[in-house]
């Protein structure tokens, strides 16, 4: 009885572990957040979260050479705050070619952890290159976790923010889409979606806040087709492709 009592528990605990993360609502294959939006900020005393969303494509090219990916992993991350750990929603921490995963970096900061930790995020993508099995390391640059006193609980620090846009979802769309932007300050961004011979077809403006912000825009009335959309802030523009299908 005793046995099977604690073969329950550790495996109560590996579920749980497994549970640290769930993917992110992301369609276009990256890693997300990105290193400029980064990972949310930690406090003192405070239970800390931090998920890393792969989308994983089913085949890419590597040196002009065409590859599938079987999968693509986390093995490993160095540089957590002390009493940190990571799982993944797998208990490899492996996600399939065209499949999301996800790795959860969790913890409780205690006084004096104050600072900031920059990451190695180490991974391996096996798949076939050319017909050829092979594996690939790489190692994840740029990630940080920044740890604040409980003074700074709920406060957005702006250092881990720039403007930018994250990506476009659904994409395609159908009536409706958002724009994931970011930003360091409270601003108001402008929206021209252009038609493919460069006629901007729509313009809106909409007011965002420092952090990451999702803007929705009304793409019902625009006959299906590729377009291209614009965020704009003062002279710093961002733009990138829409499809519109029903």
């Amino acid at each position: 009885m005793k046995r099977i009592i604690l073969s329950l528990a550790f495996s109560l605990m590996v579920v749980a572990m497994y549970a640290q993360c769930t993917p992110g609502s992301y369609t276009t294959v990256g890693i997300y957040p990105d290193t400029t939006t980064n990972l949310p900020q930690g406090a003192v005393n405070q239970s800390y979260l931090g998920v890393i969303t792969a989308v994983v494509p089913s085949d890419t090219t590597i040196y002009g050479i065409p590859a599938t990916i079987d999968s693509i992993g986390v093995t490993e991350v160095q540089g957590l705050p002390s009493g940190f750990a990571w799982a993944g929603n797998t208990p490899s921490a492996f996600f399939p070619g065209g499949t999301s995963g996800c790795i959860g970096i969790y913890g409780t900061p205690t006084t004096g952890q104050e600072g900031t930790y920059p990451l190695l995020i180490k991974i391996l993508s096996a798949g076939k290159l050319a017909g050829m099995p092979t594996t690939l390391p790489d190692t994840l640059l740029g990630y940080k976790i920044v740890i604040v006193d409980s003074t700074h609980v709920g406060l957005v620090d702006s250092r881990l923010f720039s403007f930018g846009v994250k990506e476009i979802y659904p994409n395609p769309a159908s009536t409706q889409a958002t724009i994931v932007v970011t930003n360091n300050d409270a601003a108001t961004v402008g929206i021209r979606i252009n038609d493919m011979l460069g006629r901007m077809v729509s313009y809106t403006e909409q007011k965002i806040n420092a952090g990451e912000n999702n803007v929705n825009i009304n793409v019902a009335s625009l006959p299906e087709g590729v377009y291209f959309y614009t965020v704009s802030k003062g002279s710093s523009a961002i733009t990138r492709k829409l499809i519109i299908e029903r």
